[in-house]
C-alpha cells in the first residue's frame, strides 16, 4: 500500500506541484470533498458519514465513504443526499488499468437502484493519465477546484461596498439565486430548507467572519456580490494545495441584467485585492465546469484547474 502511494504521489507532483496531500490516504474522519463549498464542521448538521473501509486492486488503493446528508441542512442545498465518495491512489506502469480495477471492485459493494445517490471521485486536473477509467464508467466532470498563485488587485473599485449587517436580506436573494442557477449543472439543488438555511448561515457564519461585498448600480440596485473566507477559516481547503496562506473565494454572484458590464471582474479584482493586503498567497475555490459563465470567466481571472470531481448518479 504505502509504495502505492509514494509512486502516485510522485506522478501527481511531476505533473502538478501545486497539487498537496497525495503522499496519504485519509481515513473515516475524512469529510472534505471537491463538492464542499464550506468547511464540514459548519454545513453538516445532523450529516452521517459512514466508512466503508478500505478497498484495493492491482496497483490501487482506495477508501471509500457512504455520507447521507440531512435534507433540511444547509449541506443538502451543495450536495445530493446520498453521496458515495472513492479516495483514490494508483501506481504502476498502466494507471488507467489501476483505477479501473478500484473502480469496478468499489463499485461491485454499492446498491445502484436507490433513488437521490450519487458516487464521486476527485482527481489531480493535471493527472490524466488514469481519468479515462472514469469516463468508462459513466463518470463526468462536474466540478473543479481551481487555485490562483499569486494575488493582485485594487481593494476599492466604484460602485463596490462593504456588507454591514443590514444587507442580510439582499446578500441572501443573491446566494439564493446562485444557487438555483448552479442547480442546472448535477450537483447543487434547491431544496425547501434552502431559503431559510442560507439566511442563518449567512448571519451566523458568514456575515461575522468573513469578507463580503456588494456591487450596486448607480441608483442602489444590488447587482452581484462576492464573498471570500479569510485564511483563518480555510483549514478545511488548504491542505489540498502546495502554497500559503490561502483563501476561498466561497461566492461570485452578479444578477443577469448586469451581466456583460464588468461587474463580476469588478468584485473579482476587490476581493483580490484586499486579499493580497490581508498577506493572502493563493486563492482557491469551486465551480461548476458545465456552467458556460464560471468556467471562461475564471480563467480569465487568473485561475486553473487543481482539482477535478467526477460525478456519477445513480437513480435518477
Amino acid at each position: 500500500m504505502d509504495a502505492v502511494i509514494r509512486a502516485h504521489a510522485a506522478r501527481v507532483r511531476a505533473a502538478d506541484p501545486l497539487v498537496a496531500g497525495q503522499d496519504e490516504l485519509r481515513g473515516m474522519d475524512e469529510l472534505r470533498g471537491m463538492d464542499e463549498l464550506r468547511g464540514m464542521d459548519e454545513l453538516r448538521g445532523k450529516d452521517e458519514l459512514r466508512g466503508r473501509g478500505h478497498v484495493e486492486a492491482r496497483g490501487a488503493v482506495g477508501w471509500a465513504t457512504v455520507e447521507r446528508v440531512d435534507p433540511g441542512s444547509m449541506r443538502a442545498s451543495w450536495s445530493p443526499l446520498v453521496v458515495h465518495r472513492l479516495q483514490a491512489r494508483v501506481a504502476g506502469p498502466s494507471p488507467e488499468a489501476a483505477l479501473g480495477a478500484l473502480l469496478d471492485t468499489w463499485l461491485a459493494g454499492i446498491p445502484l437502484d436507490e433513488q437521490g445517490q450519487a458516487l464521486t471521485v476527485t482527481w489531480p486536473s493535471r493527472d490524466v493519465a488514469p481519468v479515462r477509467a472514469l469516463a468508462a464508467r459513466n463518470f463526468a466532470p462536474v466540478v473543479a477546484q481551481a487555485v490562483r498563485a499569486g494575488i493582485a488587485g485594487t481593494a476599492q473599485g466604484a460602485g463596490v461596498r462593504r456588507v454591514t449587517p443590514d444587507d442580510l436580506e439582499i446578500l441572501a436573494r443573491l446566494y439564493e439565486r446562485l444557487v438555483a442557477y448552479d442547480a442546472h449543472f448535477g450537483w447543487v439543488a434547491v431544496r425547501a430548507s434552502t431559503a431559510a438555511r442560507i439566511r442563518a448561515f449567512l448571519a451566523s457564519e458568514v456575515m461575522p467572519t468573513e469578507w463580503c461585498w456588494l456591487a450596486e448600480g448607480a441608483d442602489g440596485t444590488p447587482l452581484g456580490c462576492v464573498i471570500v473566507q479569510p485564511p483563518a477559516h480555510c483549514g478545511w481547503i488548504a491542505h489540498s494545495v502546495d502554497a500559503s496562506p490561502v483563501a476561498y473565494l466561497s461566492v461570485l454572484y452578479v444578477d443577469p441584467d448586469a451581466r456583460g458590464r464588468g461587474v463580476g471582474a469588478l468584485l473579482a479584482d476587490v476581493a483580490h485585492g484586499y486579499a493580497a493586503a490581508q498577506g493572502v498567497r493563493t486563492m482557491l475555490l469551486h465551480h461548476a465546469l458545465p456552467n458556460p459563465l464560471s468556467t471562461p470567466f475564471w480563467a480569465r481571472r487568473g485561475y486553473r484547474p487543481l482539482y477535478t470531481q467526477w460525478v456519477r448518479h445513480l437513480g435518477v
